[in-house]
């Protein structure tokens, strides 16, 4: 159970925003509230006022004034109630009508929407605000923009896995994660701190996914790409934005707090793989599992940002990684790790696209479940 401290922050911090507010209740309380100390104040500088003018003793003890001193203060008192809860009335009324009522229907409308598993996916605020904190209060313009998700929805949509498409990464992620993480200038030497946001963009492939196709079919094949969209999108939660990237290869982009390793997240994704990714017997045909391998990078690439790619070459440096996965036996994960910044001239191209490239002039290491290498090698 809640402590009392707890609940009264709680109703503290929904009245400071105003955008939080829950009912038309907690429009009362803050309106009245502030009506009163307004109304409270401008009445007593009046009874001082008056009480000067009149000659009379600056005082608020009842007792110590005369009965015309005493009459006035409590025409005062009795103005600053009835006056506090008239314009409280009237102002609360002008905001359910032209604000808390509009947002309702909003909402109302939003969850007539919200029947099925994709809907409720978008309605979270995932195109908007793809990390959002799902305990964090919403504010209306949190509610707007959702419904501005729901309605702009197909075209951000794979259709068939239900993450977003490529033009979702293009159009909005690209823009939104360069204004979260504000690329800092080359003078600059942030140190990341405890509890600062750090993000790692993940490449995940289908192990075999053309002979799944082959072997058993389309459908099959169809199957097994809806099933992976479905487990990642659990699997990262509010953590992660999952991208259908083409065929059988998704991006994820996850966030946590420093200090964190995602070597855990690339280990989960392989392990749900194992566990829930299956082909069942069908038609003379043995069934059989379904696995994946997974490349990552941290992002930004350098920590003190004296050399930055963008959020495109990011996911190439990812690809670079998982491909390492795949050449090395699949079903396991590899991330690239920068050792060095190039103060040389570098081949953007090969830096990008060939790991062997980079392993070779020490820029990034490769690391597994076993530690880290400089050189591609499933020992």
């Amino acid at each position: 159970m809640r402590s009392a401290a707890t609940y009264i922050k709680d109703i503290y911090y929904r009245l400071r925003n105003s955008g939080t507010w829950t009912s038309v209740m907690d429009a009362y309380l803050y309106v009245g509230a502030v009506v009163f100390v307004v109304n409270f104040l401008l009445n007593l500088l009046a009874f001082l006022f008056a009480s000067g003018f009149m000659g009379r003793r600056l005082t608020l003890a009842v007792w110590d004034m005369n009965s015309d001193q005493a009459s006035l203060f409590w025409f005062f008192f009795c103005h600053t109630a009835v006056a506090t809860f008239v314009i409280t009335y009237l102002i609360v009324r002008l905001y359910d009508r032209i604000i808390n009522k509009p947002v309702k229907d909003f909402k109302t409308e939003l969850s007539e929407m919200a029947k099925t598993e994709l809907s409720d996916y978008f309605l979270s605020g995932k195109m908007s605000q793809p990390f959002r904190d799902p305990n964090s209060p919403v504010s209306w313009t949190d509610q707007v923009k959702f419904y501005v998700d729901t309605a702009s929805v197909e075209k951000y949509l794979d259709e068939l896995t239900g993450c977003f498409n490529r033009k979702y990464f293009s159009h909005k992620l690209v823009s939104y994660m360069s204004t979260q993480t504000g690329f800092r200038t080359k003078s600059s030497r942030n140190i990341k701190k405890y509890g600062d946001d750090v993000y790692a963009i993940f490449m995940i492939d289908i192990d075999h996914f053309k002979s799944v196709n082959d072997v058993y079919g389309h459908a099959t094949g169809d199957q097994v790409l809806k099933d992976v969209g479905k487990l990642l999108r659990e699997t990262v939660g509010d953590a992660g934005v999952v991208v259908r990237n083409g065929g059988e290869e998704f991006v994820v982009i996850y966030l946590a707090n420093y200090p964190f390793d995602f070597s855990q997240v690339a280990e989960l994704i392989n392990q749900k793989f194992r566990d829930n990714i299956k082909i069942k017997d069908q038609a003379g045909l043995k069934g059989r599992d379904v696995t994946c391998s997974v490349g990552f990078v941290s992002y930004p690439f350098y920590d003190n940002a004296d050399h930055v790619f963008d959020l495109e070459q990011h996911v190439n440096l990812a690809d670079m990684a998982m491909y390492v996965s795949k050449t090395t036996g699949r079903d396991r994960w590899h991330e690239l790790k920068a050792t060095r910044i190039p103060t040389d001239k570098i081949d953007t191209s090969l830096y990008l696209n060939s790991p062997e490239y980079g392993l070779k002039r020490g820029y990034y290491v490769l690391r597994d479940k076993n530690g880290e290498r400089s050189v591609i090698s499933d020992k």
